[in-house]
């Protein structure tokens, strides 16, 4: 019988939702699920840039660690856009030190914000050294540092601050790129020749939340059950208009740079019923909601996997975190 040692938990910190993952890895890199455990957190406790009420969001994870019934400690955590970004550049044969010199002044070019303005972490790491191919990634530290202090106050150990499109790579390798439609915007990660690229659209779950409202002079809560219950069902049609649209325009963008062929649509905004076929029809991309292996080797019934999917997507990623291949 194989030995199966914990793995440092994924613990996916979302703008409405908190996940955490339990799991385990044996022989040759095999991985497997044992729980996955969701929270909503408070409204604004956390933000785009970071996380704005540490103790309630802290105690979110306590919560769940209480459920999970584990003692690992180690954590991995996730970090996206606009918080970071994940460029692949070409360098020249050079020492360390002047490859992180170099990997520095790049990040300055394509950096979101103003780096001599804000203190931001920059890692370099080698794709294909042989040809010189690095993957260079700077973020906002602040964002970085407010995830590690809530895993603290929640008696965990951050070990890695992972990028979000890396861990949807890691359980989505047959695909050209990702969509992942979340409460207040949509990211669509990218797996093209010259490394991984993130594009981000200001429009999500929310925006038809927000449509269905408007349409049925109804409230944000009950226009939000109404959506998971019904989807648009004749209400709230532009805002989904909308959304679809918008992440076109981003898959546009990315096709200048990447063949965009199959997109798999994860986040909860994808449970909406026919969001996948009508983004198929205007990218022109084939579109499908899969279940990740990982999942699919839990104890869960399958019915339950293929529900919980989309919203545990990232957390099992992170969870796949440093396991050899």
């Amino acid at each position: 019988m194989r030995d199966w040692k914990t793995l440092p938990l994924g613990v996916d910190i979302g703008i409405t939702r908190l996940r955490v993952a339990l799991g385990e890895a044996g022989a040759q890199g095999a991985v497997r699920l044992r729980a996955v455990v969701s929270r909503d957190v408070p409204d604004e406790a956390v933000g785009a840039l970071g996380v704005e009420q540490a103790e309630l969001v802290a105690a979110v994870i306590e919560e769940i660690l209480l459920e999970l019934g584990t003692r690992e400690s180690r954590c991995v955590l996730a970090l996206s856009a606009p918080a970071c970004v994940l460029r692949t550049v070409r360098l020249p044969k050079m020492s360390w030190a002047e490859r992180l010199r170099a990997a520095r002044f790049e990040a300055q070019r394509f950096a979101t914000w103003d780096m001599g303005s804000e203190d931001s972490v920059v890692r370099v790491h080698p794709l294909d050294r042989t040809k010189g191919i690095y993957a260079i990634g700077v973020a906002r530290k602040r964002s970085v540092d407010a995830r590690v202090s809530v895993a603290r106050m929640a008696g965990l150990r951050a070990i890695a601050v992972d990028h979000d499109a890396l861990a949807m790579r890691r359980i989505f390798g047959e695909c050209d790129a990702v969509v992942d439609i979340g409460s207040d915007r949509s990211s669509l990660h990218v797996f093209g020749p010259a490394g991984p690229l993130t594009l981000v659209a200001a429009s999500g779950g929310a925006t038809i939340t927000q449509g269905i409202a408007a349409d049925l002079s109804i409230d944000l809560p009950a226009a939000e059950r109404r959506k998971r219950i019904l989807g648009c069902a004749g209400a709230g049609t532009a805002a989904r208009e909308e959304v679809v649209a918008s992440i076109v325009s981003l898959i546009e963008r990315a096709r200048t740079r990447a063949a965009v062929g199959r997109i798999v649509l994860t986040g909860n905004g994808a449970r909406i019923p026919g969001l996948a076929q009508d983004l198929e029809r205007a990218s022109g991309a084939l579109t499908q909601t899969p279940v990740p292996q990982i999942l699919q080797t839990s104890a869960y019934p399958d019915d339950v996997v293929r529900v919980a999917s989309l919203d545990w997507a990232l957390a099992a990623g992170l969870l796949s975190w440093g396991v050899a291949a």
